[in-house]
Protein backbone atom coordinates (compact mmCIF):
# COMPACT_ATOMS: atom_id res chain seq x y z
CA UNK A 1 0.00 0.00 0.00
CA UNK A 2 3.06 2.49 0.84
CA UNK A 3 4.23 1.76 -2.44
CA UNK A 4 1.20 2.14 -4.22
CA UNK A 5 0.69 5.48 -2.67
CA UNK A 6 4.24 6.76 -3.52
CA UNK A 7 3.96 6.06 -7.00
CA UNK A 8 0.74 7.69 -7.21
CA UNK A 9 2.19 10.96 -5.55
CA UNK A 10 5.34 10.99 -8.04
CA UNK A 11 2.83 10.39 -11.14
CA UNK A 12 0.48 13.29 -9.58
CA UNK A 13 3.32 15.58 -8.90
CA UNK A 14 4.43 14.83 -12.51
CA UNK A 15 0.92 16.12 -14.24
CA UNK A 16 1.02 18.91 -11.61
CA UNK A 17 4.17 20.47 -12.70
CA UNK A 18 3.26 19.42 -16.55
CA UNK A 19 0.27 21.90 -15.97
CA UNK A 20 2.78 24.41 -14.40
CA UNK A 21 5.17 24.27 -17.04
CA UNK A 22 1.68 25.40 -19.49
CA UNK A 23 0.22 28.60 -17.50
CA UNK A 24 2.81 30.84 -19.02
CA UNK A 25 2.31 29.84 -22.40
CA UNK A 26 -1.45 30.19 -21.93
CA UNK A 27 -1.20 33.52 -20.20
CA UNK A 28 0.69 34.43 -23.05
CA UNK A 29 -1.70 33.56 -25.65
CA UNK A 30 -4.01 35.49 -23.42
CA UNK A 31 -2.53 38.32 -23.56
CA UNK A 32 -1.67 38.13 -27.01
CA UNK A 33 -5.40 37.48 -27.78
CA UNK A 34 -6.64 40.46 -25.95
CA UNK A 35 -3.38 43.25 -27.29
CA UNK A 36 -3.40 45.11 -30.96
CA UNK A 37 -0.05 44.72 -32.59
CA UNK A 38 1.76 47.75 -32.03
CA UNK A 39 3.92 47.66 -28.97
CA UNK A 40 2.69 44.05 -27.95
CA UNK A 41 5.79 42.74 -26.94
CA UNK A 42 6.15 45.67 -24.53
CA UNK A 43 3.06 44.96 -22.70
CA UNK A 44 3.58 40.73 -22.84
CA UNK A 45 7.11 40.76 -21.44
CA UNK A 46 7.08 42.14 -17.95
CA UNK A 47 3.94 40.11 -17.00
CA UNK A 48 5.66 36.80 -18.11
CA UNK A 49 8.50 37.28 -16.92
CA UNK A 50 6.59 37.48 -13.25
CA UNK A 51 4.46 34.84 -13.80
CA UNK A 52 7.39 32.54 -15.41
CA UNK A 53 9.52 33.32 -12.32
CA UNK A 54 6.55 32.15 -9.77
CA UNK A 55 6.12 29.00 -11.60
CA UNK A 56 10.03 27.93 -11.72
CA UNK A 57 9.69 29.10 -7.52
CA UNK A 58 6.67 26.51 -7.27
CA UNK A 59 9.00 23.82 -9.42
CA UNK A 60 11.70 24.01 -7.06
CA UNK A 61 9.72 24.38 -4.00
CA UNK A 62 8.13 21.03 -4.99
CA UNK A 63 11.30 19.73 -6.13
CA UNK A 64 13.09 20.45 -2.81
CA UNK A 65 10.38 18.47 -0.98
CA UNK A 66 10.67 15.49 -3.10
CA UNK A 67 14.12 15.69 -2.88
CA UNK A 68 15.20 16.12 -6.04
CA UNK A 69 17.92 18.99 -4.82
CA UNK A 70 19.11 16.97 -2.06
CA UNK A 71 22.58 16.56 -4.27
CA UNK A 72 22.66 20.27 -5.61
CA UNK A 73 26.09 20.69 -4.63
CA UNK A 74 27.85 18.23 -6.66
CA UNK A 75 26.89 20.29 -9.67
CA UNK A 76 29.71 22.85 -9.39
CA UNK A 77 32.53 20.38 -9.14
CA UNK A 78 34.93 21.29 -11.76
CA UNK A 79 35.21 17.93 -12.87
CA UNK A 80 31.29 17.71 -13.37
CA UNK A 81 31.31 20.82 -15.03
CA UNK A 82 34.29 20.56 -17.53
CA UNK A 83 31.85 17.00 -18.52
CA UNK A 84 28.83 18.96 -19.02
CA UNK A 85 30.61 21.77 -21.14
CA UNK A 86 32.11 18.76 -23.29
CA UNK A 87 28.60 17.19 -23.42
CA UNK A 88 27.12 20.53 -24.82
CA UNK A 89 29.50 21.47 -28.03
CA UNK A 90 29.54 16.97 -28.91
CA UNK A 91 25.58 17.19 -28.58
CA UNK A 92 25.08 20.61 -30.03
CA UNK A 93 27.85 19.14 -33.61
CA UNK A 94 25.67 16.02 -33.58
CA UNK A 95 22.35 17.55 -33.39
CA UNK A 96 23.09 19.83 -36.11
CA UNK A 97 24.39 17.12 -38.45
CA UNK A 98 21.05 14.65 -37.45
CA UNK A 99 19.04 17.81 -38.13
CA UNK A 100 20.90 18.50 -41.26
CA UNK A 101 20.69 14.66 -42.29
CA UNK A 102 16.74 14.38 -41.96
CA UNK A 103 16.38 18.48 -44.21
CA UNK A 104 18.69 16.92 -47.05
CA UNK A 105 16.77 13.42 -47.29
CA UNK A 106 13.86 14.94 -47.25
CA UNK A 107 13.06 13.40 -44.05
CA UNK A 108 11.27 16.76 -42.71
CA UNK A 109 7.75 15.77 -41.77
CA UNK A 110 5.74 18.96 -43.44
CA UNK A 111 2.60 17.81 -41.62
CA UNK A 112 4.84 17.64 -38.04
CA UNK A 113 6.90 20.73 -37.96
CA UNK A 114 8.04 20.18 -35.01
CA UNK A 115 4.76 20.90 -33.31
CA UNK A 116 5.86 21.54 -30.17
CA UNK A 117 8.65 23.82 -31.22
CA UNK A 118 7.17 25.77 -33.85
CA UNK A 119 4.10 26.44 -31.81
CA UNK A 120 6.85 27.57 -28.93
CA UNK A 121 8.65 29.97 -31.30
CA UNK A 122 5.25 31.84 -31.99
CA UNK A 123 4.73 32.28 -28.64
CA UNK A 124 7.84 33.80 -28.08
CA UNK A 125 8.12 35.51 -30.70
CA UNK A 126 5.93 38.13 -28.83
CA UNK A 127 7.72 39.00 -26.20
CA UNK A 128 11.56 41.15 -25.47
CA UNK A 129 15.18 39.31 -25.15
CA UNK A 130 15.01 39.21 -21.40
CA UNK A 131 11.46 36.95 -22.07
CA UNK A 132 12.59 34.91 -24.28
CA UNK A 133 15.61 34.18 -22.08
CA UNK A 134 13.27 33.55 -19.02
CA UNK A 135 11.28 31.15 -20.77
CA UNK A 136 13.91 28.96 -22.45
CA UNK A 137 17.02 29.36 -20.29
CA UNK A 138 15.11 29.05 -16.71
CA UNK A 139 11.86 27.39 -17.22
CA UNK A 140 12.03 24.91 -19.87
CA UNK A 141 15.14 23.13 -18.50
CA UNK A 142 14.05 23.32 -14.62
CA UNK A 143 10.55 22.13 -15.42
CA UNK A 144 11.36 19.04 -18.39
CA UNK A 145 14.13 17.93 -16.30
CA UNK A 146 11.91 18.00 -13.25
CA UNK A 147 9.63 16.06 -15.61
CA UNK A 148 11.27 13.93 -17.47
CA UNK A 149 14.01 12.94 -15.21
CA UNK A 150 13.48 13.62 -11.68
CA UNK A 151 9.66 12.00 -11.82
CA UNK A 152 10.63 9.27 -13.97
CA UNK A 153 13.20 7.94 -12.44
CA UNK A 154 11.65 7.95 -8.80
CA UNK A 155 8.14 6.85 -10.77
CA UNK A 156 10.38 3.83 -12.59
CA UNK A 157 13.78 3.30 -10.80
CA UNK A 158 17.08 3.61 -11.37
CA UNK A 159 17.76 1.12 -14.54
CA UNK A 160 17.98 1.13 -18.01
CA UNK A 161 14.44 0.74 -18.58
CA UNK A 162 13.65 4.40 -17.18
CA UNK A 163 16.83 5.48 -19.09
CA UNK A 164 15.55 4.56 -22.69
CA UNK A 165 11.59 5.79 -21.34
CA UNK A 166 12.99 9.25 -20.70
CA UNK A 167 15.24 9.91 -23.42
CA UNK A 168 12.04 8.55 -25.79
CA UNK A 169 9.24 10.92 -24.40
CA UNK A 170 11.36 14.04 -24.03
CA UNK A 171 12.13 13.71 -27.81
CA UNK A 172 8.06 12.85 -28.03
CA UNK A 173 6.86 15.38 -26.71
CA UNK A 174 8.78 17.93 -28.47
CA UNK A 175 8.58 16.58 -32.01
CA UNK A 176 5.74 13.62 -31.77
CA UNK A 177 5.79 10.62 -34.55
CA UNK A 178 7.80 11.70 -36.97
CA UNK A 179 11.44 11.97 -38.58
CA UNK A 180 12.00 14.93 -36.22
CA UNK A 181 12.24 13.07 -33.28
CA UNK A 182 16.10 11.46 -34.57
CA UNK A 183 16.54 15.66 -34.08
CA UNK A 184 16.04 15.80 -30.38
CA UNK A 185 17.61 12.47 -29.46
CA UNK A 186 20.99 13.85 -28.81
CA UNK A 187 19.82 15.99 -26.38
CA UNK A 188 17.48 14.41 -24.75
CA UNK A 189 20.26 11.25 -24.39
CA UNK A 190 22.72 13.39 -23.37
CA UNK A 191 20.79 14.78 -20.90
CA UNK A 192 19.23 11.23 -19.10
CA UNK A 193 22.95 10.26 -19.02
CA UNK A 194 24.66 13.09 -17.06
CA UNK A 195 21.33 12.53 -14.89
CA UNK A 196 21.32 8.68 -14.78
CA UNK A 197 25.22 8.85 -13.86
CA UNK A 198 24.63 9.89 -10.02
CA UNK A 199 21.00 10.87 -9.72
CA UNK A 200 21.57 14.90 -9.71
CA UNK A 201 18.88 16.81 -11.07
CA UNK A 202 21.06 20.05 -11.18
CA UNK A 203 23.80 18.50 -13.40
CA UNK A 204 20.68 17.83 -16.61
CA UNK A 205 19.23 21.34 -15.56
CA UNK A 206 22.56 23.11 -16.20
CA UNK A 207 23.53 21.19 -19.48
CA UNK A 208 19.64 21.67 -20.60
CA UNK A 209 19.94 25.43 -19.95
CA UNK A 210 23.63 25.69 -21.45
CA UNK A 211 22.57 23.95 -24.45
CA UNK A 212 19.03 26.05 -24.31
CA UNK A 213 20.68 29.47 -24.08
CA UNK A 214 23.49 28.45 -26.96
CA UNK A 215 21.06 27.45 -29.61
CA UNK A 216 19.07 31.37 -28.25
CA UNK A 217 21.52 33.12 -28.77
CA UNK A 218 23.22 31.59 -32.18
Amino acid sequence: MKFILSKSIIIATAFFLFILSQLPAVFLNFLNSNGDTYGIAYKNTPPFIILTLVVVTICIFIGIKCGFYKNYRKSFEWKNILLIFSLLIITFFIQKFVVQFITNHNLYNVSHQITNQMKVENILSSLLFPGQFVAVSILAPILEESIYRACFYKLFGYNCWTFFLSCFFFSYVHSGFSWDILGYLPLSIALTYVYHRRQVLTDSILLHALFNTLLFVL
